[in-house]
């Protein structure tokens, strides 16, 4: 048996980094969720369903999926981690998107200028699409965003798109049915709107009233077609699922004790321990939690943290308050 490596020896591999470097059998559904659970916290669901969107994808089997939660919940970064495995996998900002023959902004199928059509098919995932589906309407009344959608529907029911051609420009074919697709977003008027709904026709008699909260209840077909997703393109999901909201608590393990966590990166990085106090670590994950802007952002925070530390302790004579312990810094 090998000896276990300590995070400070030169030649040190994280556990994180040793999953990524490991062939995952894409055609083993398990070994994807497994390499997806041991990144992604507290999103079992979630991380099963995005193991079988590859899984079957790999086979040559498509499907067309919504995903809904809250914002900072994961709900991109468990396909970031499929792109680790996956590499013609595309995430696009559906809420920059503006309707085919429009001036200005992105249309639809500029993704596939991101892609090589002799590839692998790809895996699509437009991220923000409630703000997309969000109706608009133009001063002659129509409904922007459904016809946004409709161009879309055309996609996800299988289209041959020609890219290029003009100028001297490859000519690049592309067959959509080849593809799979996920709209990610976080819905969040429905979701508040279902917990106020809840909240009015409440029963209390006797006992303390319940206080329903947003994404306490699971988001269904009926709730994102309510939100402004088209019934056409909705009808065709294959799945729909809904990411698990997170907690202070939560985020406070996220961010030191889970196998990805932030401050277990930046350890195995600087090849040192971090101690960091109760009421700092609090600070961060209350900031994560209630700006809605995750995990990364609480990392960033963490990361500015111990640079600050650092650059306060450092003592070119080796003379800092931390010099008898120089693998140690306490935040």
């Amino acid at each position: 048996m090998s000896k276990r490596k300590n995070f400070y020896d030169d030649d040190y591999i994280p556990y994180k980094d040793q999953k990524e470097k490991s062939d995952v059998n894409t055609g083993n559904p398990h070994d994807i969720f497994e390499y997806l659970t041991a990144r992604v916290y507290k999103q079992d669901e979630y991380c099963k369903d995005a193991a079988m969107v590859l899984y079957q994808h790999a086979k040559g089997i498509t499907s067309r999926n919504f995903v809904c939660g809250p914002a900072g919940s994961g709900k991109t970064y468990v396909y970031e981690c499929i792109r680790d495995i996956w590499p013609d996998t595309v995430i696009v900002n559906a809420a920059n998107i503006s309707a085919d023959g429009w001036s200005g902004g992105n249309k639809a199928t500029d993704f596939l200028d991101r892609l090589d059509p002799s590839g692998k098919p790809a895996i699509v995932v437009f991220d923000e699409f409630d703000k997309l589906a969000s109706p608009k309407f133009a001063k002659t009344g129509e409904n922007v965003s459904a016809s946004i959608q409709s161009e879309f529907l055309k996609m996800v029911e299988g289209d041959v798109i020609t890219v290029g051609g003009r100028r001297g420009e490859p000519r690049r074919v592309f067959d959509t049915s080849k593809m799979s697709f996920v709209f990610c977003g976080s819905f969040s008027e429905r979701a508040l709107g279902i917990a106020d709904t809840m909240n009015e026709s409440g029963f209390g008699f006797g006992r303390e009233k319940h206080i329903h909260k947003a994404y306490e209840n699971r988001l269904t077909i009926s709730d994102i077609i309510d939100a402004g997703v088209i019934p056409e393109l909705a009808s065709r999901a294959t799945r729909l699922t809904n990411v698990v909201p997170l907690s202070v608590e939560d985020y406070k393990y996220l961010l030191t004790e889970h196998s990805g966590s932030p401050l277990k990166k930046l350890e195995q990085t600087y090849k040192m321990k971090f101690i960091i106090d109760d009421g700092k670590l609090e600070k961060i994950a209350v900031s994560a939690f209630e700006s809605g802007l995750g995990v990364r952002n609480a990392a960033a925070a963490l990361q500015r943290l111990i640079d600050d530390r650092i650059f306060a302790n450092f003592d070119p004579d080796g003379h800092g308050e931390d010099a008898q312990d120089p693998d140690t810094l306490v935040l």
